[in-house]
């Protein structure tokens, strides 16, 4: 990704060495979000959600309305400047508008919006005013509509503002003044985007000039990374007491440690730490609620420890856990407070999620390791990147972790995204060959959009010549009477299952597309129970699923399930993944330099192999199934 990057990079500001004084300007942001140094919003609402992951900034939303994410960007308006990014649109309706906001303020902003069936506009929106058009909707060729990725770039030259998409000169307007400094991404409606990159090229307004060179210097204090300790260890005598599943439940004393690393190119000297619990509830107990924190000096790149303890009793009732901390240099003028993003009953995305490996930033500022908090699975790193590209591959992956009417599937999410890294980096498939969904945008209508007599694989299923994946993680549902099984998305209640998605409907749908090769793998069960043994259909008894005969009418089609009938698919807490993901996961792995050569039976073979034996360990029963017309053939088909 970073080659990638530097490669875009050194093309774009190539072509702006003609038309911009380099040695007057420099690169103000230039983030291919490995890390979170410019300090993007990381969380979740009702609405919507960000993330940062696979070398994108991550942003879903699911309201009627419009979604927007900021960084105050220190740039010199009256000079000369470039404002570009890549976009990839993940999903949404095809009138839904995504692009850039800039000059963000109080009293308003500007946005550049294109969509996917061709069309972009530029709005000035003022605070208490309705939106004026600077550039009402135009149609270009410019934009892809054969892919979902599209690159955006703003110019000043002189006073005024060009518009590129795709490299491509689409329009030009006069140069109008920022309402603000803020510069972001920001789109209308249901859909998920996943940025790229972002490169801000001009002049600083606050930059010191020492030989003709600009430095901004200072120390910029995060907590990305928190650990969460609720085991008991009477013989330490450890404050923390619970189950030891680094959940925030009501009943637990709980040790927090954040890791407060500085991200910025300046020591910050003699720092104080302050924890502020915004919460007068009488059922959470803080004894370090008026403490103060001396963790010393932090140099660029290095970090601190900082420990606290809390407890809540089992009439604690909210969801969040209001605390924030507050860092500031003890006699210098460095201050700056963060969120926690603490919930109860719920893994905080900042343990699990944290890859360390990813904690860098750039050449000039030497990022320690921190080692010392929770790792992620062996799957979930150093994952093999293969050179060769399948454009004739496509791949529908989707993972449904919290659901509307059911409990929860443990890991579905995380089993999701790190698959979604597999196919892009191992299996070599586009991002517009990839549909990616996961939680509330799993909805039956999703489903049926992606997998229906017109849907969006069979628009871009050639036949005899396109492979497909499809991974699914999340309920399945049985119905006793039919003695068949359905796939539950996010919106339906699986005490009714035909109002499911039905499996045979599923494979018929794919067998119908008559492509060269159909693999599906299925982290679900069909017995009524979810992932941690709870049952999820009331009154469900053991069935025998029967598939129908004509779902299989495809030569080279293949289904790995996690479990058999009656067996429901468990988790793996050590690994953070479903046990049949992991040993999926794991399998590609370790066989991905010769992923061309892999037997479809023994692949699947290593993988039943594994899941029985480690499901035996943890007291379960799980044994995986294949099912197929060629069980002999290869896992990918080139």
């Amino acid at each position: 990704m970073k080659l990638f990057i530097k490669a875009i990079l050194t093309s774009a500001l190539s072509f702006l060495l003609i038309n911009v004084k380099a040695q007057e300007k420099t690169i103000i942001v230039e983030d291919n979000f490995s890390n979170n140094v410019y300090g993007w919003w990381i969380g979740r609402t009702a609405n919507g959600s960000c993330e940062m992951g696979r070398g994108e900034y991550i942003l879903r939303y699911n309201g009627e309305k419009s979604w927007s994410s900021n960084i105050n960007v220190d740039l010199k308006q009256d000079e000369d400047f470039v404002i570009e990014t890549k976009i990839s649109r993940i999903s949404g309706t095809n009138s839904n508008g995504y692009g850039l906001t800039w000059g963000k303020g109080k009293d308003g902003y500007y946005n550049f919006i294109i969509t996917p069936n061709g069309k972009f506009y530029v709005r000035k929106v003022e605070t208490g005013k309705k939106g004026s058009y600077l550039i009402n909707w135009k149609k270009t060729q410019y934009i892809s509509t054969s892919s979902i990725t599209n690159k955006l770039r703003i110019q000043k030259q002189n006073n005024e503002l060009e518009f590129f998409i795709n490299d491509k000169y689409v329009a030009k307007i006069p140069f109008e003044q920022f309402f603000g400094n803020q510069i972001g991404f920001m789109m209308y409606q249901t859909q998920q985007i996943a940025v790229d990159y972002l490169v801000v090229y001009g002049k600083s307004r606050s930059a010191v000039v020492v030989n003709n060179q600009q430095d901004i210097i200072q120390p910029d204090l995060k907590i990305l990374q928190i650990a969460v300790n609720d085991k008991q260890d009477i013989e330490n005598m450890s404050s923390s007491f619970g189950n030891g599943n680094s959940i925030i439940e009501p009943g637990e004393s709980i040790e927090i440690t954040a890791f407060v690393q500085n991200f910025g190119h300046a020591t910050a000297k003699d720092v104080e730490a302050k924890i502020v619990l915004s919460s007068d509830d009488r059922n959470i107990s803080f004894p370090d609620e008026y403490k103060t924190f001396s963790l010393g000096d932090i140099k660029s790149g290095d970090y601190k420890k900082l420990n606290f303890f809390f407890f809540t009793s089992r009439r604690y009732e909210s969801k969040e856990l209001p605390f924030k901390v507050v860092l500031s240099e003890k006699q210098g003028s460095y201050k700056t407070e963060q969120s926690l993003g603490l919930k109860m009953n719920e893994r905080t995305n900042n343990i699990v999620d944290a890859d360390i490996s990813k904690l860098e930033i750039s050449e000039d500022a030497d990022m320690k390791q921190i080692t010392e908090i929770m790792e992620l699975s062996d799957v979930d790193k150093n994952i093999p990147k293969n050179a060769l590209i399948r454009e004739n591959t496509l791949a529908v992956i989707i993972g449904v972790e919290n659901y509307k009417y059911a409990p929860n599937v443990e890991f579905a999410q995380r089993d999701a995204q790190v698959m979604y890294k597999y196919v892009s980096s191992v299996f070599g498939i586009p991002k517009e060959n990839t549909y990616f969904l996961t939680n509330k945008e799993a909805t039956y209508g999703e489903f049926n959009k992606i997998f229906s007599k017109d849907g969006w694989l069979a628009r871009r299923t050639a036949k005899g010549e396109s492979n497909i994946i499809v991974y699914y993680a999340g309920h399945g549902a049985p119905d006793a009477k039919t003695e068949s099984a359905f796939l539950i998305p996010y919106d339906i209640d699986p005490n009714y299952p035909k109002t499911g998605y039905s499996l045979d409907k599923l494979y018929e749908s794919l067998s119908g597309l008559q492509a060269k090769s159909v693999t599906v793998f299925l982290d679900a069960c069909f017995s009524g129970k979810s992932r941690t043994d709870e049952m999820l259909v009331a009154g469900a008894r053991s069935v025998i699923i029967k598939t129908k005969n004509s779902a299989f009418s495809a030569k080279n089609m293949a289904v790995i399930s996690a479990s058999s009938n009656d067996e429901y698919s468990a988790a793996y807490p050590e690994k953070y993944h479903g046990i049949f993901t992991y040993f999926l996961l794991k399998e590609i792995k370790e066989k991905a330099a010769n992923l061309s050569n892999i037997n479809l039976q023994k692949f699947y073979e290593n993988i039943k192999t594994n899941v029985v034996k480690k499901a035996g360990f943890l007291d379960k029963e799980q044994t995986p199934s294949l099912i197929g017309n060629d069980k002999d053939r290869m896992l990918i088909l080139d």
